[in-house]
């Protein structure tokens, strides 16, 4: 490629992780270096409050666990603070994963721009790119406004219930956003503002964490899936045109290579990540369900939203790896279904090797301990039901 057509693929790469890039400047992290002194001062303060508000943010919530236990150790006192501590926690993850390997993730999109699908395609080519990015661009917008619109229910709902209460008795007092524990008394009038806005500054931090980091990788993996999809087109016309078929089967056998070195890159880069999403994913959704079910109906919308947040979160992962993973056994699949036969013996050993690499599976797991696909994702929602039904029986027998 020519650094002009370098440069186009990057700009295309950039549109598709626009809403991701923007969350990660909110907490100070960026994958193209500040252009002053200034700027970098200002980009490494917003990260040391967004990782010092998120982690006293949970810390607090778990001495408020510990001491709930400790007084009234009953179920329903106790598991309607497990699924937004689960989601500070996962954040804490996720924002370590972003900046220990921020420097992996810009070689990442860097590599990716060279072998990015560029002008010009055939038509079916350019119709499979544009539907994968159209697909991608939709699913970022809902995820975004899902998330931003969940925590902001939980920001304005204790005012909300606040002038609710003061229009039917006349008087009432401001709660707070989340149930934490301070080392002062948080009820002072200067308290009471400082907390309610440090508790809306960490929970929105917590939300910029989760979806820059689940926005880039589904826009990554994604972009991984197109590629491949667009190898199996070019297989499937190998042997059907008048062209060198040794050199251009070569060249689908190197791009196969590349895309499995570029996988197995990404899957190193956020495996930590993905293995502490697939264990506090279950417990999040029980725990969040079992409250919209049993408790707290004026947090009933927030606690939706946050269950449609968790529940699309953990499927746009499942759905990206699964993506990933069987269109690369479909590779396997072109290349046998291709022309070979009226190929040369040396196209034919070379379409073969593609085909016995093909056949081993590319996933994304949860620090190897199981692969990441749709199959996963039906584990978890089974999971959470089972978790759901053991709570509700001990709820139901207190």
């Amino acid at each position: 490629m020519s650094e002009s057509t370098i440069e186009q693929a990057k700009r295309e790469i950039d549109d598709s992780l626009v809403l991701s890039a923007f969350c990660m400047r909110r907490i100070g992290l960026s994958f193209q270096d500040p252009m002053t002194g200034s700027a970098y001062l200002r980009q490494k303060l917003m990260l040391i409050l967004s990782v010092c508000s998120i982690c006293y943010h949970v810390f607090s919530e778990i001495v408020f666990i510990g001491l709930t236990l400790s007084n009234s150790p009953r179920v329903e006192d106790v598991v309607p603070l497990f699924h937004t501590f689960g989601y500070g926690a996962l954040s804490i993850a996720k924002v370590f994963v972003l900046w220990y390997k921020k420097d992996v993730f810009r070689q990442l999109l860097n590599e990716l721009a060279g072998i990015w699908p560029m002008p010009p395609l055939e038509e079916e080519a350019q119709i499979i790119k544009n539907k994968s990015l159209d697909a991608l661009r939709i699913t970022h917008r809902w995820y975004f406004f899902m998330n931003v619109a969940g925590v902001w229910f939980y920001n304005l709902t204790p005012i909300a219930v606040y002038l609710f209460e003061l229009w039917k008795n006349g008087k009432a007092n401001i709660g707070y956003v989340w149930v934490s524990w301070y080392p002062f008394d948080k009820h002072q009038p200067l308290a009471h503002v400082a907390v309610y806005l440090f508790e809306i500054f960490a929970g929105q931090t917590c939300v910029w964490i989760m979806v820059s980091t689940d926005l880039l990788f589904s826009a990554m993996a994604s972009h991984i899936g197109l590629l491949l999809r667009l190898l199996k087109r070019r297989l499937e016309l190998v042997g059907t045109l008048d062209n060198d078929h040794y050199q251009e089967t070569t060249a689908n056998v190197k791009l196969h290579q590349r895309l499995i070195t570029y996988c197995n890159d990404l899957e190193n880069a956020f495996t930590l990540s993905n293995f502490v999403n697939i264990m506090l994913s279950s417990v999040n959704i029980c725990c969040v369900v079992f409250t919209i079910v049993l408790l707290e109906p004026l947090m009933a919308v927030s606690n939706k939203l946050f269950l449609g947040s968790a529940l699309i979160q953990i499927g746009m992962l499942c759905w990206y790896a699964d993506d990933i993973f069987h269109a690369n056994a479909d590779v396997a699949a072109a290349a046998y279904n291709s022309g070979w036969y009226r190929t040369n013996p040396r196209c034919r050993r070379a379409l073969l090797f593609l085909i016995k690499r093909a056949q081993k599976p590319i996933a994304f797991t949860a620090m190897n301990f199981t692969n990441i696909t749709l199959v996963t994702y039906s584990a978890i929602i089974s999971r959470s039901y089972s978790y759901f039904a053991l709570l509700y029986t001990m709820y139901s027998e207190n």
